[in-house]
């Protein structure tokens, strides 16, 4: 009986057939990769959506619309000084279902909560803890709380002045056409009011003195992302008189067309005033929400006026150095 002999792979067909494979891994990886980034920026977009839905829900509990910083009175009480103040996200906990949590901010804890729908899958540089967060709210005009108004944007400085009020009759330029919230790669703490080298903001702190919450805006970190008048070749999307050193805030690209991704001129220690700006890990864009509810992501390059359109409420009433420009859909979808 004649044996059969299993014929081998030779050393060339080996090597071929695994050329073969890595090409195909290396065609295969990048759409998987890409496959990926949309999950996680489709993610993304819809945890803004839920915060805009429960900001929306906020408004019509309370008959306004909430502040980019607001007081937290304990047991009803409030006092002009030394009272603790916290954000737009700790003000909206009960609109997200987290009641509990937003009772034990008012009662001057600091619970280091964590939940999913207030951090990005893309933003890689955070923690899962400890107040993680990924977005601000549309605050305006850079300036101090005594500047700040409804038509330049909707989250106002209600820490400094509660009379203060985004309502309804004040959307003139339509929710749909109103950018609300937006990414921020530089975004800490959703309980955190601001931050500087010399006066941290913050409930985890405990109670701070009232008269910071009248500062400028644009001279500390904060939870919101701002708009500046001025459009000289030294801008930034903070205004040229931040207080930031070399390359820690990042110029508006080409001085009129904005730039939404990382930079490495960024300080991840955040101990300089960062940039109050869009800003995301997802390649070519970042994702924004609309007080009317829709989310959609804008596109890398977008003319600067757009955006600053897009940010004031009442763009012919702001301080906008051209209040009567004309948005179109095409402009940013």
């Amino acid at each position: 009986m004649r044996a059969h002999r299993t014929r081998g792979f030779t050393l060339v067909e080996l090597l071929v057939v695994i050329a073969i494979i890595g090409t195909l891994i290396a065609l295969l990886l990048p759409a998987v990769q890409s496959a990926r980034e949309a999950g996680r920026r489709s993610t993304c977009l819809n945890s803004m959506r839920q915060i805009t839905l429960a900001t929306q829900q906020y408004e019509m509990r309370m008959k306004r619309w909430p502040g980019g910083f607001e007081r937290l009175a304990e047991n009803g009480l409030s006092s002009a000084n030394g009272e603790m103040f916290s954000t737009w996200a700790v003000v909206i906990l009960p609109d997200l279902e987290y009641h509990q949590l937003h009772d034990l901010y008012a009662e001057g804890a600091a619970p280091d909560a964590f939940f999913d729908v207030m951090l990005c899958p893309s933003d890689d540089v955070k923690s899962r803890a400890n107040a993680a967060n990924s977005y601000v709210a549309n605050g305006g005009m850079i300036g101090s709380a005594l500047q700040q108004r409804s038509a330049n944007g909707p989250f106002l400085n209600r820490a400094f002045d509660p009379n203060r009020a985004m309502l309804d009759g004040h959307w003139r330029d339509g929710r749909e056409y109103t950018l609300v919230y937006s990414e921020n790669l530089s975004a800490s703490r959703f309980d955190m009011l601001g931050w500087s080298a010399f006066k941290p903001h913050s409930t985890q702190v405990g109670r701070i003195d009232f008269k910071h919450v009248e500062e400028q805006l644009d001279w500390q970190w904060s939870p919101l992302f701002l708009w500046s008048p001025s459009l000289s070749t030294n801008a930034y999307i903070n205004d040229e008189d931040v207080e930031c050193t070399g390359n820690k805030c990042i110029p508006i690209e080409m001085v009129t067309k904005l730039t939404f991704d990382r930079n490495t001129g960024i300080d991840w220690a955040r101990t300089q005033a960062l940039n109050a700006r869009p800003s995301s890990n997802h390649p070519g864009g970042v994702n924004v929400a609309f007080a009317g509810g829709r989310g959609l992501f804008l596109q890398q390059g977008i003319d600067f006026n757009v955006v600053r359109a897009l940010m004031t409420p009442n763009e012919r009433k702001s301080n906008s150095p051209n209040p009567r420009i004309i948005i179109a859909d095409s402009d940013f979808l």
